[in-house]
This record gives structure tokens, C-alpha cells and sequence, in this order.
């Protein structure tokens, strides 16, 4: 296995935090979390970006992302 290390960066706009909120919560269930499970481990919108945008290990694709940060900027205008 390479000792390759790559990070990468994305400016992400959210629009509709709500719909965000619902997103996510239904791709935690895809991953088998239980709402209450979720619910339980959810500490707002970063929680909801990481659970849409981070995959975790892809089989096959000869990558896993270890570490996933949010970190939220500004006042949302």
C-alpha cells in the first residue's frame, strides 16, 4: 500500500438546511442507523454533510477517506 496522503478541500453552499437535514438522515438509514441512532450521533449541519459527502471505504476503488471535518464559516448570508 502507497503512503500516499492526499486532502481535499470543497466550499459547499447549503441552501436548504432542512432538506439537507432529511438527506442525510435517509442515507444514515441506508446505512443501517436507526433515526435514534442517528439522532444520537447528529451534531447539526456538519454531521449532515459528512454523512452525504463522506463514503467512507468504496470497494474497489483503492482509496478509504479516514478522517472527515465540517467546520461551518460565517453567518449563512
Amino acid at each position: 500500500m502507497s503512503g500516499l496522503s492526499l486532502v481535499f478541500t470543497a466550499d459547499v453552499a447549503v441552501f436548504d438546511e432542512e432538506a439537507l437535514r432529511l438527506a442525510a438522515c435517509a442515507q444514515a438509514s441506508k446505512e443501517g442507523l436507526s433515526k435514534e441512532s442517528w439522532a444520537s450521533l447528529r451534531q447539526g449541519m456538519a454531521s449532515d454533510l459528512i454523512m452525504l459527502l463522506d463514503p467512507g471505504s468504496i470497494p474497489g476503488a483503492g482509496f478509504e477517506i479516514r478522517h472527515s471535518v465540517c467546520e461551518a464559516r460565517g453567518d449563512g448570508s
